[in-house]
């Protein structure tokens, strides 16, 4: 790192008072030029604040000041007109708690807005800032089936249809059959016991991305075990309603598999269907807004690799000035 002296002139005016010169190569008040605030701010980029700060020989607060700054400068705030297809998303800050709101422009495929917490008073200011009449634009909103995002949609944009996320319904049906998963183990024999240990990846992965070992695996685990052999037939079946081309189609494959699904006996598979019936209204609507939140899963991933370089993140400010960074 180079350290440099130079002369800045000063001069006091009876009208405007004290000036001081402007110079090019560093902005006003700053402490660095701006080519090595760029440096370092390219940097932050892709390392994490220690590792830049071991590399120039500072102190990683002035780094993550630096950078911080530098992002403040050149961030320009999306424009909110012209909306009409958006998806909200939240994201934890850290792991399990102190959520954020990521709001989508789904047909431009871009980050427009991140928010302080998932409440419903936090959507509103979204709402608020987008005013009555930019409101009225917006056709369709994909979310998950979060309570505060689908009461704020309902209050303020009445007329948009709700599209419940697909990628989230079928998270959350994985949740249940591991559930099962999990009880079949512990009513397990020892020698079945052994047969289902370690196998959540294989019961929820997707059949075309096993190898042959695992496929062959699998279906000894499906073979041995009847509710497994169920619940995970219910999930090959679920993923496929979003291909109906129809709502009418739709819904008639929705009542079909809510009907295998309470036919099971399996209660955690018939509490899940009176789930998706809950929530009907909000799923045949993908028949006619084919969006979803896959674009906000990524950024998630883009995200979750901040949360590991998470030192100077308790900064809630600088997070968001770093996800607009890695969603740009």
């Amino acid at each position: 790192m180079v350290y440099l002296r130079f002369e800045q002139r000063e001069v006091n005016c009876p009208n405007c008072g004290i000036r001081i010169e402007k110079l090019e190569f560093i902005n006003p008040g700053a402490r660095a030029t701006k080519r090595f605030e760029e440096q370092v701010a390219y940097l932050c980029r892709h390392m994490t604040l220690s590792e830049v700060a071991a590399y120039f020989n500072l102190d990683w607060k002035t780094v993550k000041r630096i950078d911080k700054e530098y992002l403040l400068r050149t961030f320009e705030e999306i424009s909110l007109d012209g909306l009409t297809l958006i998806g909200f998303d939240e994201v934890a800050r850290a792991k399990g708690h102190d959520y954020l709101t990521c709001v989508f422009d789904l047909r431009n495929n871009r980050l427009i807005r991140v928010l302080q917490g998932r409440k419903e008073s936090s959507v509103a200011k979204f709402y608020r800032e987008l005013g009555p009449e930019r409101c009225q634009k917006i056709q369709a909103i994909a979310m998950d089936m979060w309570g505060p995002f689908l009461n704020a949609a309902r209050k303020y944009c009445p007329q948009a249809k709700i599209v419940f996320d697909k990628f989230h319904v079928i998270a959350n049906y994985h949740k249940v059959v591991d559930q099962i998963r999990r009880n079949e183990f512990r009513r397990a024999e020892s020698q079945e016991k052994e047969l289902i240990k370690g196998s959540r990846y294989l019961l929820l992965k997707n059949r075309s991305k096993l190898s042959e070992a695992k496929e062959e695996r699998l279906l000894d685990i499906l073979a041995a075990n009847e509710n497994l052999n169920i619940s995970y037939a219910l999930k090959e079946q679920l993923q496929t309603l979003w291909d109906s081309p129809t709502v009418p189609e739709f819904n008639n494959a929705m009542d079909q598999w809510c009907q295998l699904a309470r036919e099971s006996g399996i209660p955690q598979l018939a509490k899940f269907a009176d789930s998706l019936e809950r929530h009907r209204s909000g799923l045949w609507t993908y028949c006619l807004y084919p969006i979803n939140t896959a674009r906000l899963e990524a950024n998630n991933a883009n995200i979750a690799l901040l949360r590991r370089r998470a030192k100077g993140f308790r900064d809630t400010e600088y997070f968001i000035l770093k996800i607009h960074q890695v969603s740009a």
